[in-house]
């Protein structure tokens, strides 16, 4: 994501947009290290917090029911505006775009096709990283093809690191508040299962830029849109664990997995777990954070050779990349399928790239769109067909009422700079 414009998880898809400037400024040491930090220090807080918090917070995860997810779901939309750029008109627009690719495949409430033109490969829709390696990886590349791949390394790139390059104390304790309220919002988010890690991403992401002093800098290259996504996708790892535990409730993929293991073993998840296997559950716990204390040791003490990757000839670099993001793509499903899509997509991100289309609106709806979709249809029915009785729900009216905040002051400083130009 920081070096070559290509994140691995949809979790990394937010660090691109400050960190590979950063490493374009000839800063990507700096980057990983902030990155590195944010990490550690996002998914050691949310391991303390399942530590000391397990019960209470897992309660949470109890009261959340279709309303409270689209509710939640409309807050978040609300907040793309804060990765919209310059022009609104261009991040709805890249909004829609995202919806509509969010219908593609089949309906879950009728079990109707949508958009799929006969082809039985887009019937479960868009392959999310498919997606993200064209929108971000081949995007790129063909807009350094346009630029001409040269056998000249990339301009204003640092080939030697020294201490100047290095994340220095004063820089992170710059950036503290962000790591620590995006910590927070990974948390939350992971302790609400089937959310995941990029929606906490983008969420943070937001949130920093919207309450930043120099919200201008977001996009350009700066530390707080590195540490915002790096510290609230790590969070989500340890708070997955929290319904986990507390309920037999898996969070993801890998506490779904930490479920199989628990029941091989004859562990049984629920209120009784630390009482019956204390000291293996303590164990796990301080596995996790050990485990992030050894990936600060060794991701710091690798960085600098990290960074050497931007370094690579620009006409060995990205066909590379163009070969990995292939087989990559391939990978996801063995379908050929999807490294054609995976070119569609970044056909369609060089074009946004071009206009200057913001492409975080877009991913965000395309990630949240069916659910969206199906969270609105199940909150209709179970609210008698009136979503005013949202309101009548704490949990839904809380997060309607932070949307509403949030639409009104943003347009508090435009009424603020149109009085100051008269």
């Amino acid at each position: 994501a920081i070096l070559v414009s290509t994140p691995g998880t949809g979790g990394a898809a937010a660090t691109v947009f400050d960190g590979y400037p950063m490493a374009q400024k000839g800063k990507a040491k700096k980057a990983i290290q902030m990155s590195l930090v944010a990490s550690t220090v996002g998914d050691t807080l949310s391991d303390i917090v399942l530590f000391m918090f397990m019960a209470p917070l897992a309660m949470v995860a109890l009261y959340f029911g279709s309303p409270e997810y689209f509710s939640l779901f409309v807050f978040s939309l609300v907040l793309i505006a804060g990765v919209t750029g310059q022009s609104i008109l261009k991040g709805l627009f890249s909004a829609f775009v995202g919806l509509i690719v969010s219908t593609i495949g089949i309906d879950s409430v009728t079990g109707s096709s949508r958009f799929i033109f006969g082809n039985l490969n887009m019937a479960s829709g868009m392959t999310f990283m498919t997606m993200l390696i064209g929108l971000f990886a081949i995007s790129e590349i063909l807009i350094q093809a346009e630029r001409g791949l040269t056998l000249k390394k990339n301009v204003g790139v640092n080939t030697k690191y020294g201490k100047q390059d290095r994340l220095t104390w004063n820089e992170f304790w710059r950036v503290k508040k962000v790591i620590i309220q995006s910590t927070g919002i990974g948390t939350f988010i992971g302790i609400i299962p089937g959310l995941g890690a990029p929606i906490a991403a983008f969420l943070a992401y937001s949130f920093a830029k919207r309450t930043s002093k120099t919200p201008e800098a977001f996009g350009q290259g700066t530390l707080e849109g590195v540490a915002a996504p790096e510290a609230a996708n790590s969070a989500v790892n340890g708070a997955n664990f929290l319904p986990l535990f507390a309920f037999g409730i898996p969070g993801d993929i890998i506490t779904a997995v930490m479920l199989g293991a628990f029941v091989v073993h004859g562990m049984r998840p629920g209120p009784d777990l630390f009482q019956n296997h204390a000291a293996t559950m303590y164990a796990i716990i301080w596995g996790m954070v050990f485990a992030n204390a050894f990936l600060l040791v060794m991701g710091w003490a690798l960085s600098g050779i990290y960074a050497k990757i931007v370094t690579i000839p620009k006409n060995v670099l990205f066909p590379g990349i163009l070969a990995i993001a292939a087989v990559g793509s391939y990978s996801v499903n063995n379908n050929m399928f999807d490294v054609k899509l995976m070119i569609v997509f970044g056909v369609i991100g060089y074009l946004m790239k071009k206009f200057e289309i913001p492409l975080a609106p877009l991913i965000i709806t395309a990630l949240l769109g069916r659910s969206i979709e199906n969270s609105l249809v199940q909150s209709y029915i179970i609210l008698d067909g009136n979503l005013l009785n949202l309101f009548l729900r704490p949990i839904s009216a809380l997060f309607i009422v932070l949307a509403l905040i949030i639409l009104a002051l943003a347009f508090m400083p435009k009424k603020n700079k149109n009085k100051s130009q008269q």
